[in-house]
């Protein structure tokens, strides 16, 4: 996928700043929560009140009841895929979930990767192959639906037990070695979209080089979209699963027979305080990325709207 794909430009509103998780009467045009937007007939209803949560830097998101935030995280990657993801340090991060939609959100912020580069080089890249270490799949995977500790911390263990007895065997260190470790996951949103990406990791050493990278399904990468929204420039990618839930899956995660045959949706938006910073501005240095990942799910893989809705409540104070 290139940019000669169709890239869609969007405005979006914001609505007024605040500082810490707080909750606020708004009146937003349309519901965050991903439901459907309400008829003319009832617009007249009482407004519904949404929880905002904000980073320490000022961005935040408002959104519905339904939406909670799971405990604090250790800032991401673990540090068992740290050697091994792309060169992103993370600021900031929050993860929330919405278990009547069963669908979860991740907001962070993060140091600029892509200086130097430009929207061609950013849309090859997250195009690129599962597995090359800078994909999309690997984005997600590294930093915002990473396996499972036990899995990542079991799956390195065997790795070094295999590179110890190929090292202490007759023959020389074989160039190839791969350690695949497929995980056990608990019946969570957060395994089940973990699971969804990739349902393991393999450990390799390959050359003299060591790497650790998902398991990865087959997935649809759509074509990039660059939104301006209200001062900020997002870039959005999404990659549509493929696979459909039966119900033993379903049995597992708790969720609802009705979604069988469904298929996960992951998004990822990237952005910064227009125009987006590929080049160093010496009057706004070390501007901080605003990162949006999102897993939702439903019968028919085209979640955009429903990301669409969340990312409109995005804002920087």
């Amino acid at each position: 996928m290139t940019l000669d794909g169709i890239v869609r430009m969007a405005l979006f509103g914001f609505l007024v700043p605040g500082v810490g998780a707080q909750v606020s009467p708004q009146s937003p045009p349309s519901l965050a929560d991903g439901t459907e937007q309400s008829s003319r007939s009832s617009q007249g209803q009482s407004q519904m009140e949404l929880n905002r949560f904000s980073l320490l830097n000022g961005t935040s998101i408002d959104v519905a009841p339904d939406w909670i935030e799971r405990e604090q995280m250790p800032l991401p990657p673990s540090p068992r895929l740290a050697p091994f993801a792309p060169h992103v340090t993370f600021l900031e991060f929050s993860a929330l979930e919405n278990p009547r939609m069963h669908s979860v959100l991740r907001i962070a912020t993060t140091t600029n990767s892509f200086l130097g580069g430009d929207e061609v080089a950013l849309d090859t890249q997250m195009h690129s192959a599962a597995g090359s270490g800078n994909s999309l799949a690997d984005y997600l995977f590294y930093f915002f639906f990473s396996p499972p500790r036990d899995c990542l911390d079991g799956g390195s263990e065997a790795f070094t037990k295999a590179k110890s007895q190929a090292g202490t065997s007759d023959q020389a260190v074989s160039p190839e070695l791969s350690v695949p470790m497929y995980c056990k996951h608990a019946p969570t949103l957060a395994d089940f979209y973990s699971r969804e990406l990739s349902p393991g990791i393999t450990f390799q050493f390959t050359n003299g080089v060591e790497r650790a990278s998902g398991i990865f399904p087959e997935f649809y990468l759509t074509p990039m979209e660059k939104v301006e929204a209200n001062g900020l420039t997002f870039y959005v990618f999404e990659a549509q699963g493929r696979r459909e839930l039966d119900l033993a899956m379903l049995d597992h995660f708790n969720l609802p027979d009705d979604l069988q045959g469904a298929q996960a949706d992951f998004f990822l938006a990237i952005g910064a305080p227009s125009p987006f910073p590929f080049v160093l501005d010496r009057q706004r240095k070390n501007v901080p990325l605003i990162e949006v990942a999102y897993g939702g799910i439903g019968l028919g893989p085209d979640k955009r709207d429903t990301f669409m809705r969340l990312l409109r409540q995005v804002r920087l104070r």
